[in-house]
């Protein structure tokens, strides 16, 4: 009883328990009930101390209201407060006084000590057997009576956690236990084991104590209720400058926009974060670390609180994930062919496909993807642009590039995909001519409608189709060995209608 965090004057007053249960078996000496005496007249005015000082506490708080409209409800719980400490206390004030009524009142011609202190029958039979006293034992309903108000006192505490909210509680739970007491295999009830057997000055001391702890708790409940009116209040111990960029990422010709601004801090109070948990908090500032996964904007959400403020305060992370790029870039090959679909993945570093506008003469497209026809553009160059959306619908301009125009390569001709060398004449007048582009970047089938057919003696002979025509057939079987044949003057076209007049000639040595 004497141990743990107690003041030296809580540990003098436990001893006295002890002593005071060692007397059980013993007569009570005069020189002790003198002490006793003593003890409660010093405890009495400890608990007169106490509630004066709590009284400031109270009036403290209700002059608050006029300033601050948090310290109403405040000063509404407080009142609560004063009315269930008062109630509980009166309970105990009554047990003394009945108990020292009952035992002769007080000698004022002894230091107004009880007539009755060393009576034994009286205390005991009022605290546990007497059961007209509340339908029970003093001492039982005394127990129930605290019990609810530590509960109370526990609740009022929990109703507005802060840093000292578990070192209250605790305090209130020490102050107001009531456990059954074991002595060796014996166990006796709170009751039986503070009041049973004692002289009625050996009990008013307990008694005594429980009003001194009655009002300790409702002073140190009180001071929590005031110190809770300002909690909300932002309280700063530092200062620190903080950039905020509109955008870390910009490119040349851009501007660097960014918030300038004095960030207090309080060093000791770290704040307590939701939904987006920093990995660590130094000075009240949570440091973020986020895997970034999936490709495109995100945007997450996260709160924070401070200890004993019940205000939320939300926040948006906003950041955009690009994928790993390198752009390696040929500058002498920047062209674009006319009849034919030219594709462009147009891209901008840190800005999601959705949000970059793309502009150029014959280009279209959306989210990266873009295809560019320019047979019909004249000239022999043109330029796009590539702009980013922001937040507020404006254009950003990003850059842009030039791309020369060119025609399509020469196309190769040929018949049974040879272009020259020597073919027997019965195979070359069943010969079909066909046209293709080789080592072109692009898949683009020909088809031959025309072509002109020039053999050794004869005079050149137009052709419709892509075959030999059965006129010529005789004629190139006629010829000598090592006699030449030219399909030259091949027009070919493209699936979408181009007409192709680019196209290789064909030479061929019969034999």
């Amino acid at each position: 009883m004497a141990s743990g965090s107690l003041s030296p004057r809580q540990k003098m007053i436990n001893m006295m328990y002890l002593v005071l249960t060692a007397m059980l078996a013993l007569n009570v000496s005069k020189d002790i009930l003198k002490v006793l005496h003593k003890l409660d007249v010093g405890m009495s005015a400890t608990v007169k101390t106490v509630e004066e000082g709590t009284k400031t506490i109270y009036d403290a708080i209700e002059a608050q209201i006029s300033e601050n409209e948090r310290a109403v409800p405040f000063n509404e719980r407080a009142k609560v407060l004063r009315t269930k400490s008062n109630s509980v206390e009166s309970l105990l004030v009554k047990a003394r006084e009945d108990m020292i009524e009952e035992t002769g009142g007080i000698d004022t011609l002894r230091d107004n000590r009880m007539k009755g202190e060393d009576n034994r029958s009286v205390s005991n039979n009022y605290m546990l057997n007497d059961k007209s006293v509340g339908g029970q034992g003093a001492a039982k309903e005394i127990k129930e009576r605290l019990t609810e108000y530590r509960s109370y006192l526990i609740a009022e505490v929990e109703a507005n956690p802060s840093p000292v909210t578990e070192e209250l509680i605790g305090e209130i739970n020490q102050a107001f236990d009531f456990s059954d007491v074991r002595t060796g295999k014996k166990k006796e009830t709170w009751e039986t084991a503070t009041f049973a057997d004692l002289p009625l000055a050996g009990v008013i001391p307990f008694i005594t104590d429980l009003q001194s702890k009655v009002r300790r708790m409702e002073a140190r409940v009180a001071e929590y209720f005031y110190s809770q009116i300002d909690a909300s209040a932002l309280k700063f111990d530092g200062v620190r400058a903080v950039v905020m960029p509109k955008s870390t990422y910009i490119t040349q010709g851009e501007i660097y926009e960014a918030d300038v601004f004095l960030a207090a801090y309080n060093s000791g109070n770290q704040p307590e974060f939701t939904d987006i948990i920093p990995e660590e908090i130094i000075d009240g500032v949570g440091k973020i670390r986020i895997p970034a996964k999936g490709i495109g904007s995100k945007t997450l959400t996260g709160s924070m609180t401070l200890p004993g403020d019940d205000r939320v305060y939300t926040y948006d992370v906003v950041y955009t994930v690009a994928p790993p790029s390198v752009v390696i870039s040929p500058s002498k090959m920047n062209v674009l062919y006319r009849n034919v679909i030219n594709p462009l993945e147009i891209s901008v570093p840190g800005v999601a496909p959705s949000n970059i506008v793309v502009n150029g003469p014959g280009v279209r497209g959306s989210n990266g993807k873009y295809n560019a026809e320019i047979t019909k553009i004249k000239g022999k160059e043109i330029k796009i642009s590539v702009s980013v959306k922001e937040k507020n619908g404006k254009l950003r301009r990003a850059g842009s590039k030039i791309f020369r125009i060119k025609g399509l390569p020469q196309a190769v001709g040929s018949v049974f995909k040879k272009t020259q060398g020597v073919m027997s004449s019965s195979l070359l007048s069943k010969g079909k001519v066909e046209a293709e582009y080789q080592d072109f970047p692009f898949d683009l089938p020909l088809t031959v409608v025309s072509f002109e057919l020039k053999m050794d003696g004869q005079p050149p002979m137009q052709v419709k189709g892509d075959k030999i025509p059965s006129k010529a057939k005789p004629l190139i079987q006629k010829l000598r060995p090592g006699s030449s044949v030219q399909i030259r003057k091949i027009i070919a076209k493209t699936q979408k209608g181009a007409r192709i007049s680019r196209v290789g000639i064909v030479s061929i040595d019969v034999q």
